[in-house]
């Protein structure tokens, strides 16, 4: 049997008390500050939630439960849940999510990689506003090289696998599905997480140095980033 996953957790620590972080989460003039671009929060069970992500991307559910200040969990119409948690530490707050669903196969589990990694990257943005900084999410996916892989789980070996290239984007003819990612820009790839955010944190028209595993063999390149999502002309 392939590997397959129910459970996806992050947290992160934020110096700010869990009432501050819960009306990051549930006000939504709050949350537009550090996640979404628009969004509607009807705050009680069987209440519904809108995010708008503003890139196409949007999500709605129904509040199942929450404790004011400590739990708020959504379920969404796969009946998979969202749960987000706050628990005090320190003076400050682990803020911790929690998504439940099913994923398996190569793109199920790039998928899920992928997800957690978008979570992550606006858990960084909540806990930067919430502690008094700048919102970076204009640092947020700048560039591409299109692929879509995976972290290798399976026997605890490191780095991420290519399980699908993109037509007409640098990595076309190039890179390879089964291509294992192992360093990138003289950092190491030990997971999902560090391969997407060396290749999307910087501006197109990098040159990557990338480092790969192919069949046993490590292969060295460079591919130059474009815009994210963006095609580029067709090989002649």
């Amino acid at each position: 049997m392939g590997l397959e996953f129910t459970s996806v957790k992050r947290e992160i620590y934020i110096h700010a008390a869990p009432e501050r972080a819960w009306r990051a989460l549930t006000v939504p003039e709050e949350r537009n500050r550090w996640e979404t671009r628009q969004c509607k929060i009807d705050l009680v069970v069987g209440g519904q939630v809108e995010l708008d992500y503003g890139w196409g991307v949007s999500y709605t559910g129904t509040i199942r439960e929450l404790v004011v200040n400590e739990l708020l969990d959504i379920e969404d119409e796969n009946r998979d849940l969202t749960r987000w948690t706050l628990t005090p530490q320190g003076g400050g707050t682990v803020v911790g999510i929690e998504y439940t669903g099913f994923w398996a196969g190569d793109m199920g589990l790039m998928g899920m990689d992928n997800m957690a990694f978008g979570t992550y990257q606006f858990m960084r943005n909540m806990k930067r506003v919430l502690e008094g900084e700048a919102d970076i999410r204009d640092t947020f996916w700048n560039s591409w090289i299109g692929v879509n892989h995976r972290t290798l789980y399976e026997d605890g070996a490191s780095g991420s696998s290519i399980v699908e290239v993109i037509p007409h984007t640098p990595a076309d003819g190039i890179l390879h599905v089964g291509d294992i990612l192992v360093r990138i820009q003289d950092k190491s790839v030990i997971k999902y997480d560090d391969a997407e955010s060396l290749i999307t944190s910087v501006h197109p028209g990098t040159i990557l140095r990338i480092v790969l595993l192919r069949a046993g063999d490590l292969i060295e390149l460079d591919l130059i980033t474009v815009p994210f999502g963006k095609r580029v002309a067709s090989k002649s």
